[in-house]
């Protein structure tokens, strides 16, 4: 046998070894043109082409990259990895080979080579349409053209587009109407949402007729014209609005009704007119040209639309995950003894639950990690079906969220119906009856209340009576990004006397548990608690690095650390990327805890890793998971890992998390805890004034000083400020509603200022010292 013959047949045999783990794989593919692509996987609409070389040399890596990225050039795939088998591979050796393998998006040419075997192999395929495309581009060009639809429409159509969809308008007046506008975006989301799926259930639909589905009890009675008209088809018809309404009218004769029920409310929101029928014809226009941009619509691209359309981070704190995050924590999250994963029906019993899910990566990505860990493909669409009906529970408080979350599952089967999924709107806010409720918070104190679907829909949960979703089934796995901001901003899209109730009901229900609501985080990571099993139950979470060290959340740490083993803390020290979530700059961290019973003894040691390189796609995120779990980050080069005793994690010290080098944080702890330094509280030595927001609050910049001269350090300009010896750079003056409160910080001033916030990757100096004492803006 030749090399090539042997190449080729290696290739047959690892077609055949991806099918068994569930991947649609096809060996030695010949497309027009006698085009030739090794192994070829399609996963949805994407195309990857899997280019392999027999041998690891770098001669061999090259002729691998060079296969890979022609069959891009060539347009025989959207993406491809290249692949390198190790020397002297045969049938036998093949399921246990060290693979070496890189992945080529037609984008970064800088080749990322990974070792690893079988498995992770099949993951880093599987997950390769995640990271295709630009979804920043795509999510940008989709906000420009609903930014155009909604200027087609006039003030009155934008009203009746948010109203019928339960959107509040933005707060303040601009021009008339014009504070409408956001929310009419966020409609037409919704509808572009809507059009993107139909796209994706296009192929299907053909064999899905209603009265075929024998699972509908009744069976359905459906005596209509099939199948409904295609996506691309509606929006060139005449009539856009009328053809996508007859198309949805049909495919809610098999389900689907969290996408379809609220697209067509919004179809049918205003009077039929030209100026609303372009509007719905250039937004399915553009959500069609996202599906064809991107080979598929992905659910890390619904979370980039959801926040660069909608930008509502700093009032709510959603922040969204990154795919590589998310997949990282999942990863870390769902073991191989979580679950029986050879039985569908062990992990139809599984309840994992994302209490504040946003546009459903977190939830998507356990999926994703739950098909890795059960590969055989004759359970595949069983256990997609149980995810979708059993085993998934997502709450929001935003409908388009929640409307992007239905969507992002139903990616998962585009033929499996919806009529159990568990995705619920909860509502914050006040009621008629001046209530005030805290969305999924409630389930502390009762049921939350859940909102229907708009236009007349059954409740979230698509049973008559809501009761499988107002109930919370305990949790083997609680998976979340709890929202994040500062409590100056939060709820500020309330109205004052509904954000007093607001803030009163968290008082309320928080009052003598360990949460402190500046950091609304807390509160959350308190449900979880309050979710996951009391005996096997795990939470994963992603959180401010601050919540690792600030005394604010010192008795949440405490709190948890009795009721769970911290196992596993991850940190980001990527100077280039600190964070774990889309649309924030601050440090993040993922934490997972696990039940700890007593029968189990003492509790292990927490193992924190520090990372010097932040995985930035769902494939490198698969490597650094399979590090950590065979303790290799640092042989690899991913960054430290360090093991810290769980009586310093119940006494809420968790330190470690801020160096990257082991030796620093032991001569930390050395210092601190060796008498040399002792331990003091800064508030013991010196008097510390008021953080640089509240002197925002009650002052602001002026030409001129005042009658008292008041001066402050109001920058923190990296051009400006390059020593610690530093100088006032601006006059200002008392707010007028807020002189008493002026007066209080003035008389706070000093000479030492400590940064608020730092960029580490700019910054200069971590402190200033004032020839006169003055005030921070961006200081405390």
């Amino acid at each position: 046998m030749t090399p090539r013959e042997h190449e080729q047949t290696l290739n047959v045999w690892l077609a055949g070894l991806l099918r068994q783990r569930g991947l649609n794989a096809r060996p030695e593919v010949i497309h027009p043109g006698n085009f030739r692509i090794d192994v070829e996987v399609r996963i949805g609409p994407a195309v990857i082409a899997v280019e392999a070389e027999h041998g690891q040399s770098p001669a061999k890596r090259a002729e691998a990259i060079g296969d890979a990225d022609r069959r891009m050039e060539q347009g025989l795939a959207h993406g491809a990895v290249a692949v390198c088998y190790p020397d002297d591979t045969t049938e036998a050796s093949l399921p246990d080979a060290q693979f070496m393998w890189t992945v080529r998006d037609g984008v970064n040419d800088i080749p990322n080579w990974t070792a690893g075997n079988l498995d992770r192999l099949t993951s880093v395929i599987r997950l390769t349409p995640a990271q295709l495309g630009n979804p920043d581009y795509a999510a940008a060009a989709l906000s420009g053209s609903l930014d155009a639809a909604v200027n087609r429409l006039n003030d009155t159509q934008k009203r009746l587009l948010a109203q019928t969809l339960d959107l509040p308008p933005a707060k303040g007046s601009g021009r008339e109407g014009g504070h409408w506008n956001r929310a009419a975006k966020r409609a037409l989301l919704v509808l572009a949402t809507a059009v993107m799926f139909h796209s994706r259930l296009d192929s299907h639909l053909a064999d899905m007729r209603p009265e075929l589905d024998r699972r509908r009890n009744p069976p359905a009675d459906f005596n209509g014209p099939w199948p409904p008209a295609m996506a691309h088809l509606c929006r060139d018809a005449s009539d856009p609005i009328a053809a996508f309404r007859d198309a949805w009218n049909l495919i809610l004769a098999l389900d689907y009704k969290p996408i379809f029920e609220t697209g067509r409310a919004a179809l049918q929101s205003c009077p039929p007119d030209p100026a609303f029928a372009d509007a719905v014809r250039d937004t399915a226009d553009a959500a069609l040209a996202v599906v064809q941009n991107i080979a598929g619509l992905r659910h890390d691209l619904l979370g980039r639309i959801f926040h660069t359309v909608l930008d509502t981070a700093r009032y709510d704190g959603s922040f969204y995950t990154t795919t590589a995050a998310a997949t990282l924590l999942a990863a870390l999250a769902l073991r191989e003894d979580t679950c029986d994963w050879q039985n569908a029906e062990a992990i139809a019993e599984l309840r994992i639950t994302d209490p504040a899910c946003g546009t459903g990566t977190l939830l998507m990505a356990a999926a994703e990690r739950i098909r890795d860990l059960a590969p055989q493909s004759d359970v595949d669409e069983a256990i997609s079906r149980a995810l979708i009906e059993n085993v998934f529970t997502g709450y929001d408080v935003n409908l388009t969220a929640t409307h992007m979350a239905a969507t992002t599952l139903g990616l998962l089967s585009p033929t499996t119906q919806f009529r159990n999924m568990k995705i619920g709107r909860t509502f914050l806010g006040v009621d008629y009856a001046g209530d005030a409720y805290l969305g999924s918070l409630e389930f502390l104190d009762r049921q939350p209340m859940l909102m229907p679907w708009p236009g007349g829909a059954q409740t979230v949960a698509q049973v008559d009576t809501g009761e499988d979703m107002a109930a919370a089934e305990p949790a083997d796995l609680v998976i979340m990004n709890p929202p994040f901001t500062r409590d100056s901003l939060r709820h500020d899209q309330f109205s004052k006397s509904d954000e007093k109730k607001i803030k009163d009901r968290e008082k309320a229900l928080f009052a003598n548990k360990p949460v402190h609501l500046s950091n609304n985080g807390g509160p959350f990571l308190y449900l979880a608690e309050f979710l996951a099993k009391t005996d096997t139950g795990t939470v994963a979470v992603v959180l401010p690095l601050v919540g690792a060290t600030n005394y604010a959340t010192m008795g949440m740490r405490q709190h948890l650390a009795q009721r769970f083993h911290v196992e596993t803390i991850v940190t980001s020290h990527d100077p280039e990327r600190i964070y774990f979530s889309e649309n924030t700059d601050i440090g993040e961290m993922l934490v997972v805890w696990r039940r700890w019973p007593a029968s189990k003894g003492d509790k292990p040691p927490t193992r924190v890793v520090n990372l010097a390189r932040n995985p930035a796609t769902p494939a490198d995120a698969i490597s650094v998971a399979a590090a950590i779990e065979t303790d290799n980050v640092a042989s690899q080069g991913y960054g430290t890992v360090q093991r810290w005793p769980a009586s310093r994690i119940a006494a809420g010290d968790w330190g470690v998390v801020q160096f990257l080098s082991p030796y620093l944080c032991e001569k930390f702890v050395e210092l601190r805890d060796g008498g040399l330094f002792p331990s003091i509280a800064l508030g013991s030595i010196a008097h510390i004034g008021p953080a640089g927001q509240r002197i925002r609050d009650a002052f602001t910049r002026s030409s001129m000083p005042d009658t008292e001269g008041r001066v402050a350090l109001w920058q923190h300009d990296t051009d400006v400020t390059q020593s610690m010896a530093a100088k006032p750079d601006s006059h200002i003056v008392a707010k007028p509603p807020k002189a008493h409160l002026a007066e209080s910080y003035w008389q706070q001033r000093g000479t030492l200022m400590l940064p608020q916030r730092m960029r580490l990757n700019t910054v200069r100096t971590l402190c200033a010292r004032l020839d006169t004492p003055a005030l921070g803006s961006l200081w405390a």
